[in-house]
């Protein structure tokens, strides 16, 4: 090492060999030995070598020296990096798909239009790195002539775990942090103009003099975070969860788009409510429908509220208490839900994709399929697509025919729910408690963190529903609006 950041090579290090396979093969098993402490054993070093193109997928290649790796388009899906040196390593194009990459070194690495979904980066070192070349006669020179940063321009973070990273200033035009994990990290100086941060976890970040402009952060969690001379021009943080104080702090908030308040109703709550009642009532000839999209109702208390096909699309309803309500058929599409209370609440056909229930309480719900009104036993799901479920409560609640493709269901307790016929699709099971549980009529291809079980595709026409049409206090079946069941 050279200085804070650097790496020194010799010339004879710098002709990147390919590897050959039969060495490489080789070499893997002897790092094998040295991982489970075997006598004969030795830790991996690919230092400075070309691997393009192979494949380590499941490997384990905790504690290798691969500084300077040549590894463009080669393949890492749930192999295990933890502490792995990649100091200034070239891993464009790499797909490191559920790969564990705690706290490795990564500083100065490349990661161009890689695929690190669903890869874990706990407490990795994202900083600046520069590798050097050393002549024969003693000069030093930057090998690559980079700058030393480490690069994501195009790349894949959907659902990362970048918990207590260190980041330099760098991150890369065009990322995608989709429900990524930043909670806790250093960001200071980092470059994230453009990035797609919605859902995203950024709880006690720090992000003083980032550059944020563009950026997508809805429905993203912010409390804690520090923004001192942060840049938010034109940021859209529609749905998400922050205090206002802390956001003040940024330098700039200039066509920030932000969540409405209550008072930009124009209306009181109360009335609108009413409205809404009667508009359920007359089947849609009175009233009007209750349209609470991307207002700001932290903390709303009603329970058992009749607000069935109500509008709530991108709302902020943390901490909400709708306990023993009706919500069949509302609109809860990218609302941020965190610590609600939904238990024994009426949500057939209601709509929550891509909405964040971290830790809410859905205890007894019914999220089952909402029959259609003369649909012939045609029914229409609850839609949980994509939606952020870490930690929510589903205990003894009936989610037969839900679906939740793609959703985040880490921690997740659905301790004596009713599965028949759900839609598991790629959906993500980490650490949830499902024991008992039979999925065996349910879709499960692609699901993350526990063995899908074989499970024949239900047929295209779904079964009827024996549960009749949900009908709310001294009201009719609810009309469909567009904005409830689009």
């Amino acid at each position: 090492m050279l200085g804070k950041g650097r790496h020194t090579m010799s010339g004879s290090d710098t002709d990147f060999a390919r590897m050959n396979i039969q060495e490489l093969k080789s070499a893997l098993q002897l790092h094998m030995k040295f991982v489970k402490r075997q006598r004969g054993g030795d830790r991996l070093n690919l230092s400075h070598k070309n691997v393009e193109s192979l494949r380590f997928d499941k490997i384990d290649l905790t504690d290798a020296e691969l500084v300077g790796l040549h590894a463009a388009n080669a393949s890492f899906k749930d192999a295990c990096l933890t502490r792995a040196n990649l100091f200034g390593a070239d891993l464009t194009g790499v797909d490191f798909t559920n790969a564990d990459l705690t706290r490795a070194d990564l500083r100065g690495a490349r990661f161009a239009r890689a695929n690190l979904e669903g890869a874990d980066l706990t407490d990795s070192d994202l900083r600046e790195g520069q590798i050097m070349r050393q002549s024969d006669e003693g000069e030093l020179s930057y090998v690559d002539n980079g700058d030393g940063e480490s690069r994501f321009d195009n790349a894949n973070l959907r659902h990362s775990n970048l918990a207590k990273v260190r980041m330099g200033r760098a991150m890369g035009s065009g990322t995608d942090l989709f429900q990524a994990n930043l909670k806790g990290a250093r960001l200071a100086g980092c470059d994230f103009t453009g990035a797609d941060l919605s859902g995203a976890v950024l709880d006690g970040a720090d992000l003083t003099d980032a550059n944020l402009a563009r950026a997508n952060l809805r429905g993203a969690e912010m409390m804690g975070v520090v923004l001192d001379g942060a840049c938010l021009e034109g940021v859209d943080l529609t749905a998400a969860r922050f205090n206002r104080t802390e956001i003040m702090a940024a330098k700039s908030v200039e066509g920030a788009v932000m969540p409405r308040t209550a008072e930009d109703l124009g209306i009181s709550v109360d009335v609108l409510m009413a409205e809404h009642k009667d508009w359920m009532m007359s089947g849609g000839a009175k009233g009007e429908q209750a349209v609470f999209k991307g207002v700001d109702l932290t903390g709303f208390a009603h329970p058992g509220i009749a607000l069935s096909a109500a509008e709530f699309s991108d709302a902020i309803l943390t901490h909400a208490n709708f306990e023993h309500s009706f919500f069949s058929m509302a609109n809860f599409t990218g609302a941020m839900l965190a610590q609600s209370n939904f238990s024994n609440v009426d949500l057939r056909g209601a709509k929550f994709q891509c909405a964040n229930l971290t830790n809410a309480s859905l205890v007894s719900a019914d999220l089952s399929a909402m029959p259609i009104a003369g649909g012939g036993g045609r029914t229409w799901p609850t839609n949980l697509r994509g939606a952020v479920l870490v930690g929510a409560d589903f205990t003894h609640a009936d989610i037969r025919e839900c679906d939740f493709s793609g959703a985040v269901l880490r921690g997740a307790d659905l301790t004596s729910t009713e599965v028949k016929g759900a839609n598991f699709e790629g959906a993500d099971f980490t650490d949830a408690k499902i024991d008992g549980i039979d999925f065996g009529s349910c879709q499960m291809e692609g699901v993350v963190g526990m063995d899908a079980p074989s499970a024949p595709r239900p047929a295209a026409a779904r079964p009827p529903s024996a549960k009749a049409p949900a009908r709310t206090p001294g009201a009719g079946t609810p009309p469909a609006p567009r904005s409830a069941v689009g």
